[in-house]
């Protein structure tokens, strides 16, 4: 399986070359536009998205139009709160773009005839088939990416296909460091200045509500990206009773439609009147508000938890252990009010953090049902009192 998808991966960049040759050539370039390139999750681009108001009143680019490429997973939330900073905005569906040759020509397309004159990738861990050929393909005077992670299974690839299509790159650490700290070193040798950007922060103060949840309540996010990092819903379900029973607090239940199943299965099996399943049913600058009026957010290891550090409410993560230090745990100076529960052989050695952060730097075989509804009970005392 692995080698059919690193044979397709191939396949995918010689198309691209194809699909680069037959581009039209573009009307030129235009003084001070600036692109930047952010295709990850949600979590990510939160722990981004701050940088974008230091970019804008830097010395360098405050006088430049802001073009932000963006994945249109999290398009609501930047057009909502980045409106201001960014002047216009371009959306990729990155299955589309990975599986479309029609779609990917007409992005690469789009973006060739802007004429940027300075295109970044703000992303560490750049991807070949995503970042790398949107910039490239821009064909702006000056483009700029990161190194990239150190890490020797895709360092030698970039170093063979597209760290040539860049004009800069940028230095970046090698120890494993939280991603907004990434973003944070990033930025200020890319602006040659310091920022006063300390925390992920959005301001949800204008976004108003048609609906929410009677108070007191506490928001479950119970699915994930991959079956790996998704606690079992029963385990849900029984913390739901717990908060219900114990605390008289009621339960939203947040996510997408690759929650819909699993917010059923909760909903149907405890009190109607206490249970609000909001599952696909709000956007993400709803959700956001939500979180932020809620008792604490439960979740598996997903974007949620960065919604709620975002708007700074407590929450409780739930983890296996992948991505250890990039992704999590928050650092206690960036966000104080995050609680993180890992399977045994993590919680036995959190003394030695940087032992966990070397062991689960990429990926982590534990199993995150070994997680105990007793342990996250534990956490709730401590929070809720």
């Amino acid at each position: 399986m692995m080698y059919l998808i690193k044979l397709r991966n191939l396949l995918n960049y010689f198309i691209y070359l194809l699909i680069d040759l037959f581009l039209p050539k573009g009307t030129g370039i235009n003084p001070n536009t600036l692109l930047i390139v952010k295709l990850d999750a949600i979590g990510d681009y939160l722990l981004f998205r701050n940088f974008l108001s230091a970019l804008k009143s830097s010395k360098k680019y405050k006088n430049y139009k802001i073009t932000l490429c963006g994945n249109i997973v999290w398009k609501d939330l930047s057009v909502e709160f980045d409106k201001n900073i960014v002047d216009e905005f371009i959306w990729i569906d990155r299955k589309k773009f990975y599986k479309s040759i029609g779609y990917k020509f007409n992005l690469l397309k789009q973006v060739k005839e802007k004429g940027f004159e300075t295109a970044i990738t703000a992303t560490y861990s750049r991807e070949i088939l995503y970042d790398d050929l949107i910039v490239n393909s821009s064909r702006a005077k000056i483009r700029i990416g990161s190194e990239g992670a150190k890490d020797n299974y895709v360092k030698w690839k970039r170093n063979l296909f597209t760290d040539k299509y860049y004009t800069s790159l940028l230095s970046a650490p090698a120890t494993n460091l939280f991603e907004f700290n990434y973003n944070k070193i990033f930025f200020e040798i890319f602006l040659d200045e310091q920022t006063d950007i300390k925390t992920p922060r959005i301001d949800i103060s204008q976004v108003s509500l048609s609906f929410i949840p009677s108070k007191p309540y506490v928001v479950l996010f119970p699915g994930a990206s991959r079956a790996e990092k998704i606690w079992d819903y029963n385990n849900f379900k029984e913390i739901a009773e717990f908060l219900i029973n114990e605390y008289s607090c009621n339960i939203a239940l947040a996510g997408g439609e690759g929650e819909k199943d699993i917010s059923i299965k909760i909903t149907t099996s405890l009190p109607g009147a206490k249970v609000f399943n909001l599952t696909s049913k709000t956007t993400l600058p709803d959700l956001a508000k939500i979180i932020s009026e809620s008792e604490l957010l439960i979740s598996n290891d997903t974007g949620a938890v960065h919604l709620s550090a975002s708007v700074c409410r407590n929450f409780i993560c739930l983890s296996n252990g992948e991505r250890f230090g990039r992704f999590h745990p928050y650092p206690q100076e960036i966000f104080d009010k995050a609680y993180y529960i890992y399977p045994p052989e993590i919680m036995d050695n959190l003394d030695n953090i940087e032992l966990l952060k070397e062991k689960y730097r990429f990926d982590s075989n534990l199993d995150i049902n070994e997680i105990k509804p007793q342990t996250v009970k534990e956490a709730i005392k401590k929070i809720l009192g």
